[in-house]
């Protein structure tokens, strides 16, 4: 096995575009060994900016006529393009991945070729899967959750792209069309990507860069994205205890100090009683925007609906913790890998037993993070090159994040796929 080849580049010619990536990834195939090159790379990923979305069709087309031995074709567009340790924050860029996973192992779906329920495709389960979306996707949760339940493992893992954003989902059977730049795979609406099942090994990982400022609160009441009671106490007063702040007009500048304060703050959800977990925030903390206040009600407007009996953890973002976070989900990735040899004599390892190796990643990140929140260009994929090694990477700049059926404004979500040490 090997790395994963990646191409990527920007130019405000696509079309230069396209050529430069296809002439890297060529000559990476190139100087594979003839045992490398048995298993073709059928599998392309290809992930676009915002700017050249009105030319997916023929781009997608042109990279199907150049790299013939791609079969299936999976992407989206984003804000940036990410590759390697690059954030490509131009207006005309493009990243290329090449997967070489056995046909039989995966399933690039559509709206027009859904993901089939468990059970329903003789040979192929899905475990984990590869989500695209847009933003102002209708019926967003109830529809994710049924797409995890189309999974053994319920890990989907993705993007969601903004309202005018495209989304690439070609199979085998509609190349020739695409190749003759029909209008088949490439989406506007609706969820689209590819499904593994279990022999393709793939970890995924959340960073959210967000300092917890105390331990979870229970929602006692909302309505709709306003929390009103917490513990049985105003949620207002609650919030600005929690700060140090006074909103009035006697105290220290009154909500003028508040609002300085909340403006920094955020608020993450979790189930009742967790979301946090030696003093940072779990995967199951979705965080999310203050947008508001109600002094009449003592409220506390959020960005996206809320129910009671659920716990909110006010946090903040620091670049310090999210530095310290992002170094952490790599070190933990890298540990997921390696075997289990506690009761193990090294005489008695397996070749099953073998520490595994990332071959080629897929990071998907906000609007928030980057150099607003890591304090430099490309100053996130290098921390994360750091952490993982040089390892294949592409990705998005989104306006959210999937993690299992979850939407994330704020997080960067981190996928390796891996192999047996060669």
């Amino acid at each position: 096995m090997s790395l994963f080849p990646v191409g990527h580049a920007s130019d405000p010619n696509w079309r230069s575009a396209v050529e430069q990536v296809v002439q890297q990834l060529r000559g990476q195939l190139l100087r594979l060994s003839p045992q490398q090159k048995q298993q073709p790379y059928r599998l392309g990923l290809a992930y676009v900016s915002q700017k050249l979305a009105p030319h997916a069709q023929q781009l997608l087309a042109l990279l199907a006529r150049e790299l013939p031995q791609v079969t299936d074709w999976a992407g989206g567009s984003g804000h940036a393009v990410l590759a390697m340790e690059h954030e490509y924050t131009e207006d005309s860029s493009l990243a290329v991945m090449l997967l070489d996973v056995p046909a039989a192992h995966y399933r690039v779906y559509s709206g027009v070729a859904p993901l089939a329920m468990l059970g329903a495709e003789a040979g192929f389960e899905a475990h984990s899967a590869l989500v695209h979306s847009s933003i102002d996707q209708t019926d967003l949760a109830e529809l994710l959750l049924e797409l995890s339940e189309r999974t053994t493992s319920g890990n989907l893992f993705g993007a969601l792209g903004a309202e005018d954003g495209v989304q690439f989902a070609c199979r085998a059977e509609d190349l020739p069309r695409l190749r003759a730049e029909a209008a088949v795979g490439v989406f506007h609406a609706g969820f689209s990507g590819v499904a593994f099942d279990s022999d393709v090994g793939c970890f995924s990982r959340m960073a959210q860069g967000c300092a917890p400022l105390g331990a979870g609160i229970e929602i006692t009441e909302a309505r709709g994205p306003m929390l009103l009671e917490l513990e049985g106490e105003p949620a207002l007063p609650r919030l600005l205890q929690l700060l140090d702040v006074e909103a009035s007009s006697s105290a220290g500048g009154g909500w003028q100090a508040a609002l300085s304060e909340l403006r920094k703050t955020l608020a993450a959800i979790a189930p009742l009683g967790r979301g946090l977990e030696r003093g940072a925030l779990t995967d199951e903390a979705q965080v999310l925007h203050i947008v508001g206040l109600d002094p009449v009600r003592q409220g506390v407007a959020l960005s996206a609906s809320v129910e009671p009996d659920n716990t909110v953890i006010f946090c903040q973002r620091q670049s310090h913790a999210a530095r310290h976070e992002l170094m952490q989900m790599g070190a933990a990735l890298k540990d997921a890998l390696q075997p289990d040899f506690a009761d193990a004599a090294p005489e008695t390892v397996t070749e099953q037993q073998a520490p595994l190796y990332i071959r080629g990643a897929i990071y998907m990140s906000s609007k928030g993070r980057g150099s607003e929140l890591f304090g430099g260009d490309d100053a996130e994929l290098k921390l994360l090159r750091h952490a993982l090694g040089p390892v294949p990477l592409i990705g998005l700049v989104t306006e959210a994040q999937l993690m299992d059926a979850r939407v994330h404004q704020l997080a960067g979500v981190l996928t390796v796929f891996t192999g047996k040490q060669p």
